[in-house]
């Protein structure tokens, strides 16, 4: 998957106990019934303290910073629309769409897309301490356990990474997702527009189809299920593909100009004959 791979990885931390405690213990609170990965749109969190404190988190100076010092010269312009509170599976455990989410993948299909240099830039931030599972930049040779405010950055679309490990039964794993439009200086409005609206749509069509078939139950939740990870199949192993495409090509080219033509019908055949 190298070719793909930009090495837009920043690793970093801050201090904020207090906040992250009660983001943590709150998170607890909220979302302990579910025993799969469970997102909740920070935009969609009541107004009141949990809120004003998963919205300070995404605004701290320490994060822009690392990010700023990654992309010298280009300005962040966060998107909240699509920041998530994550209530983590077990990487071991997972199952149905889940399975997308812990096995090697791009976050989106659009890595080849041109962006005019915008980059559409996560960051995942631990709000308790995961020292029993790592998330793995394979390309990099990068593996990251997070502990309580270390946080890591990556490009949605071109940074190939996998999680592994497992969540003890007496423990639980509480991330933010957060997001970014990274913009180099003098670049056109229309790429910007774009990059933020094709990702904003990816992200909230994955989220709701993950959350759909996260663990299946009905034919249509399996279904479901199953397309959600065909379709990261495909775009995840998209240079394999059109290896097999192009080998696919020159071999059904090579019988048809040689061995193959004559099973052709001359007023069909493209094989120039010799005087």
């Amino acid at each position: 998957m190298d070719f793909l791979e930009e090495f837009a990885v920043i690793s970093d931390s801050y201090n904020d106990p207090e906040t992250f405690k009660y983001i943590s213990e709150t998170s607890k609170e909220r979302y302990s019934q579910y025993k799969k990965a469970h997102h909740e749109w920070i935009d969609k969190v009541e107004p009141g303290k949990f809120r004003t404190s998963l919205e300070s988190v995404r605004k701290n100076e320490a994060i822009m910073n690392a990010i700023k010092k990654k992309f010298p010269g280009s300005y962040i312009e966060p998107v909240p629309e699509v920041d998530e509170v994550y209530w983590s599976a077990s990487p071991k455990e997972a199952k149905g769409s889940d399975r997308s989410l812990v096995d090697c993948h791009y976050d989106s299909p659009f890595a080849l897309i041109p962006t005019g240099g915008v980059v559409y830039y996560r960051i995942i931030i631990a709000m308790n301490e995961n020292d029993t599972v790592t998330t793995v930049f394979p390309n990099e040779n990068k593996r990251v356990k997070m502990n309580i405010g270390d946080f890591h950055g990556m490009d949605y679309n071109k940074d190939w990474h996998c999680v592994e490990g497992s969540i003890p039964a007496d423990k639980y794993r509480v991330l933010l997702k957060l997001h970014y439009l990274v913009v180099p200086e003098n670049t056109q409005q229309f790429w910007i527009d774009m990059v933020k609206y094709i990702n904003v749509m990816w992200t909230r069509l994955s989220r709701e189809t993950m959350r759909m078939s996260a663990d299946p139950k009905s034919p249509f939740e399996i279904f479901i299920g199953y397309l959600v990870n065909v379709s990261r199949f495909l775009f995840n192993n998209f240079n394999l593909i059109v290896v097999c495409i192009l080998a696919v090509y020159v071999i059904t080219t090579i019988f048809l100009t040689k061995k193959g033509s004559r099973l052709i019908p001359k007023q069909f055949s493209f094989v120039k004959k010799g005087k």
